[in-house]
């Protein structure tokens, strides 16, 4: 009989220790930190940027994912900061930011795309993600 319990109580920690793993790995607030270090590549003078877009990479399903973005404008020398649900990669590593962004041009206007792209980081909640414009 104390066999059978001993066995129960090792299940309902086993089960218990899932349910906390698969809770820790959630990937539901991340916040994107992107900093402004800018130079026009003609004139070379700091310039604001506006991002546009983001994707991240999912390792998992090999593809890209889009996710939605404000236009932030961003003074050089300055960084903003988006909290991003990133449903697809909880848990997972390998994941990666792109920044799609497009600079205030010396003549007046707006840049076409340009992108910058994170360092891999591992996708859980709360994780901070620096990305520094260059």
């Amino acid at each position: 009989m104390r066999l059978i319990y001993r066995f129960l109580a090792g299940v309902v920690l086993v089960v218990g220790f899932a349910g906390q793993a698969a809770a820790d790995s959630k990937c539901s607030s991340v916040n994107i930190q992107v900093t402004n270090q800018y130079h026009d590549p003609v004139t070379g003078a700091k310039v604001d940027i506006r991002v546009v877009d983001f994707e991240y990479w999912d390792a998992e399903d090999n593809k890209w994912r889009d996710e939605w973005t404000d236009n932030k404008r961003i003074n050089f020398g300055q960084t903003a900061v988006w909290n991003k649900n990133l449903e697809y990669v909880g848990g997972e590593t390998g994941v990666k930011f792109k920044v799609y962004f497009k600079y205030d041009q010396a003549g007046g206007g707006w840049s076409t795309n340009h992108t910058e792209l994170s360092s891999a980081f591992k996708c859980v909640d709360g994780t901070t993600v620096p990305i520094t414009v260059h």
